[in-house]
C-alpha cells in the first residue's frame, strides 16, 4: 500500500478535495456567507461574497438583486443602487412578470421619488434671511 493510499484511507469521507467541489457547491457556500453577513448588517462583507457569486455566475439575478438592495437599504448609496437595479432588469430580460424585474423597477421608483424631494425649502431660507435683515442684524442660525 502506498503512502498516499494510506492517507486517503485515513481521511474522513465528508472531507472533499478541491477537484470534488462543484460550481454549485461553491456558489451555495458564498450565498450562505452573504446571507449571514446581510443578517449581521456587515454590508461590505456581503458585497464581497455576492461579487464572488457573480464572478462564478454573472447571470445570477438573485445575487445581483441582493447587491442592489444592499446599496439601497444597507449602504444608502442611491446611485449605485439604481445602476444595479438597471442591471437586474436587463438580466431578467425586461420581463415584467419576473419578480426580480418588478422588484427592481419598484426600487428605482422608490429611489427616484426620494431623490426628487429637496432636503429643504428654498423659500423658507430666503424669508428667514429677509426677516433678519429687517431687524438689522445677521441671521442668528445658519440654515443648512
Amino acid at each position: 500500500m502506498s503512502f498516499q493510499r494510506l492517507l486517503r484511507s485515513l481521511r474522513p469521507a465528508a472531507v472533499r478535495t478541491r477537484a470534488e467541489v462543484t460550481l454549485e457547491d461553491e456558489i451555495a457556500l458564498y450565498r450562505r456567507r452573504a446571507e449571514m453577513a446581510l443578517r449581521e448588517e456587515r454590508w461590505n462583507d456581503a458585497l464581497v461574497f455576492l461579487a464572488k457569486i457573480l464572478r462564478l455566475n454573472p447571470y445570477d439575478v438573485a445575487a445581483r438583486m441582493a447587491v442592489a438592495e444592499t446599496y439601497h437599504r444597507g449602504l444608502e448609496e442611491p446611485t449605485k443602487a439604481i445602476l444595479t437595479y438597471e442591471k437586474v432588469i436587463a438580466a431578467a430580460g425586461y420581463d415584467e412578470s419576473n419578480p426580480y424585474c418588478a422588484s427592481a423597477r419598484e426600487g428605482i421608483r422608490e429611489l427616484s421619488t426620494s431623490m426628487e424631494e429637496p432636503p429643504f425649502v428654498l423659500n423658507d431660507l430666503v424669508t428667514e434671511e429677509a426677516d433678519q435683515e429687517e431687524i438689522g442684524g445677521l441671521p442668528q442660525t445658519i440654515a443648512l
